[in-house]
């Protein structure tokens, strides 16, 4: 058992008798004001996602789909989503058909899939051919510089970058330096893809 002594800047300031506010050792709470600003910056986000969802018409049907309900019509159980109703309708009441609004909705379903799956293989196609263009057009260049001006073949990846999606332009400028000695990089870069 220690007796640490106060020193005098551990004690608070002594009250003066004319000062009618309390003695305060903690900041004053302020949780009001800020609970007042979150509100309004939630009621603020809120209203941007609801005009963004009258703009977005795939958030209109997510929304329209978040309220709709599957009822099988053979037993009238309540079902979350499509898969959940699927499921149970192929289980439960096998020798039935299939309810024409379910059978439409997983073929648009499908449909959709089919289509994202479609989209991701022309994104990635698109990706390797842009590669493929790239990787010819620095070997062409390469190749040009090694041979007629070696000086500027450490500044390829510059030229590159300067001449992005513009190699025409460069096209153009090396022949107008070089005349007929100038590469076909266009050419190079199509033949890569074919």
């Amino acid at each position: 058992f220690f007796v640490v002594p106060l020193l005098p800047f551990d004690l608070p300031p002594p009250r003066s008798n004319l000062s009618s506010q309390p003695l305060l050792l903690s900041p004053p709470m302020v949780r009001g004001n800020a609970k007042v600003k979150s509100q309004a910056k939630r009621l603020k986000r809120l209203e941007a996602e609801r005009k963004s969802q009258k703009r977005d018409p795939k958030a209109q049907e997510k929304a329209r789909m978040a309220g709709f309900r599957f009822v099988c019509p053979e037993c009238k159980q309540s079902l979350a989503n499509l898969k959940v109703a699927l499921e149970h309708f192929y289980a439960r009441h096998p020798k039935s058909s299939l309810p024409t609004d379910w059978q439409r909705r997983k073929e648009e379903a499908e449909a959709e899939k089919k289509a994202i799956e479609d989209e991701k293989r022309r994104k990635k196609k698109a990706a390797e051919d842009a590669k493929k263009k790239l990787f010819a057009i620095k070997a062409c260049l390469r190749s040009f510089y090694e041979e007629h001006a070696p000086d500027k073949a450490g500044n390829i990846e510059k030229i590159m970058k300067k001449y992005a999606g513009k190699w025409e332009k460069l096209e153009a400028a090396l022949e107008k330096s070089y005349g007929d000695k100038a590469p076909k990089i266009v050419q190079a870069a199509e033949t890569a893809v074919n």
